[in-house]
């Protein structure tokens, strides 16, 4: 157990790191390679699977994980963001890095954070490579942070696997206007002779991705649209689901998920046609493909994805941050046999999100929106979003935090639904905890 004065230094430590936001996003890869050459560039003897996209890559991330950590190896997962603790963005088996390790590698690395002024992200990404190498990891899971060519994770130079997930509008102002553009950023982190794995559904995005493969003369290219399908798909009220899958010319029958929705079904022939691309370099026998997917949130600890956190009172969580995942969230629960307004729905959002397209699926769903400000900067305040959802003729409650958002909602004895930000995840958990309903 650390003592009171190990604890104060690490939070002031993370206090620093965190502080790091103040240099904001700046695109480019000259501060990452320079921190990485200082520790000797630990990336170089990973062996490392590449995800990018918009929407999924974190459920592939960690499908990816969790299969491959059921076939026996020792798998890196890098994701962001964290819904509780920083140390949930490195894992190794689903265990998260410790303190210590954390308080060394920043240490470390302090003398270079200061000379280049290195953002938040890039020192993260640097701590999860010097981790991982440090650790002697079988494989190295990557997901990018916003975009893909000049994202910092965009740092490794042959990847066993470069994986698009699917492609849509959000950080437009460093992405792009147009979905072409945004796909043609993601595509960024394609590299030559390494094979390209792509979930997007959309032909002309798939086309893009293609000609960008041709581009970079990446490896072979696989694309789920041509050789992959799923039939039989039974979403239930618990959140779960199953499904057949076909990849290629392999079928498996009766897959149970611990995720569920249509873009999930999607998620898991993206990764399963991954897993048909790495049979050269790792044995991966069927029931550790069915235990990866059918308990993926334990192996891996990444949570939050329409997760079904309590049935009395009935809580459900997701970290729904654009309009096209409050659609899916909203598709889903209508496949899981609950019906529309029904929900008493605690949302907080960041100010440069389409907040009224978001508050139009919304209103379809909630009987009231208890609206709340989330602890950033980039939040809209609880009273603006309520007037902007009263203008769209929403009931709508306004809140001075998002624990009392959350106690105010569930003493409404109708079924919670918490969704909005990774921010507000965090907060809305800690509020649950409080109340003895853990997630």
């Amino acid at each position: 157990m650390a003592d009171s004065s190990s604890s104060a230094q690490l939070k002031e430590l993370l206090d620093y790191l965190f502080s790091l936001h103040r240099f904001g996003i700046k695109p480019g890869l000259e501060r990452i390679e320079s921190l990485l050459e200082f520790l000797g560039n630990p990336q170089t003897s990973l062996r490392c699977i590449h995800v990018a996209g918009t929407n999924g890559k974190g459920s592939v991330c960690s499908l990816l994980a969790g299969i491959l950590q059921s076939a026996g190896y020792r798998v890196g997962l890098y994701t962001s963001p964290h819904l509780r603790q920083f140390n949930e963005r490195i894992r190794i088996n689903g265990e998260m890095i410790s303190d210590a390790d954390i308080a060394h590698l920043a240490h470390v690395m302090m003398p270079e954070i200061e000379r280049e002024h290195t953002t938040f992200f890039e020192v993260t990404t640097a701590m999860a490579f010097a981790y991982f190498a440090k650790e002697k990891v079988d494989v190295a899971i990557i997901e990018t942070g916003m975009g893909g060519r000049l994202d910092a994770t965009n740092v490794m130079i042959n990847p066993i696997a470069t994986v698009i997930t699917s492609i849509d509008f959000d950080h437009m102002e460093y992405l792009g206007n147009d979905l072409i553009t945004i796909a043609g950023e993601k595509a960024g982190i394609f590299k030559q002779g390494s094979p390209v794995i792509i979930g997007e559904e959309r032909d002309v995005l798939i086309d893009c991705f293609k000609a960008h493969a041709v581009q970079k003369n990446t490896g072979e290219v696989f694309v789920v649209n041509d050789t992959c399908s799923y039939a039989n798909l039974e979403m239930h009220p618990n959140l779960t689901m199953t499904l057949d899958c076909m990849i290629g010319d392999r079928q498996m029958s009766q897959i149970s998920a611990d995720r569920v929705g249509v873009h999930q079904a999607r998620n898991i022939l993206t990764a399963l046609l991954t897993v048909k691309t790495l049979q050269n370099h790792f044995d991966i026998p069927e029931h550790a493909i069915r235990k990866g997917i059918g308990d993926c949130m334990n192996l891996t600890g990444v949570k939050g994805r329409i997760q079904y956190v309590s049935e009395s009172p009935l809580i459900v969580l997701d970290v729904g941050h654009n309009t096209a995942c409050l659609k899916r969230l909203q598709e889903t629960l209508a496949s899981c046999d609950y019906p529309n307004h029904s929900w008493e729905i605690v949302f907080g959002v960041m100010k440069d999100k389409p907040i009224n397209e978001m508050l139009d699926i919304l209103a379809t769903l909630g009987k009231t929106l208890h609206c709340c400000t989330p602890n950033i900067d980039r939040a809209m305040s609880a009273h603006e979003l309520c007037e902007m959802a009263h203008a769209q003729s929403i009931d709508a409650m306004e809140h001075e935090s998002v624990a009392k958002a959350v106690k105010s909602a569930i003493q409404k004895n109708n079924p919670v639904l918490i969704t909005g930000s990774f921010y507000l995840a965090d907060e809305a958990i800690q509020a649950l905890e409080e109340l003895g309903i853990n997630y």
